[in-house]
């Protein structure tokens, strides 16, 4: 009875645990964005994520809440976005 309770406590526990590392994951990835971004490599780093989207087959779109709960990196849609413009 008691080895069920903290069981059940642990799995909330790493639950939430998960989803905080899962956070800081995405949070680690718009960083590193930004700082290619900073050094001028915006339109490198666009096309890249593109061209491994493409080779990976991957899905550019996501639901935002999906995407954020259960996506280590965030979708290629929201990092284009977060890149900006062509004219950066």
């Amino acid at each position: 009875m008691i080895i069920d309770i903290f069981v059940n406590h642990m799995c909330r526990f790493f639950k939430l645990l998960g989803f905080l590392m899962t956070v800081l994951s995405r949070k680690f990835e718009f960083q590193a964005d930004e700082f290619a971004k900073s050094l001028g490599f915006a339109t490198s780093l666009r096309s890249s994520l593109i061209k491994l989207h493409k080779d990976n087959l991957g899905f550019p779109v996501a639901d935002k809440l999906y995407s954020t709960y259960h996506y280590s990196h965030p979708p290629l849609i929201e990092r284009l976005r977060a890149l900006g413009t062509k004219r950066d």
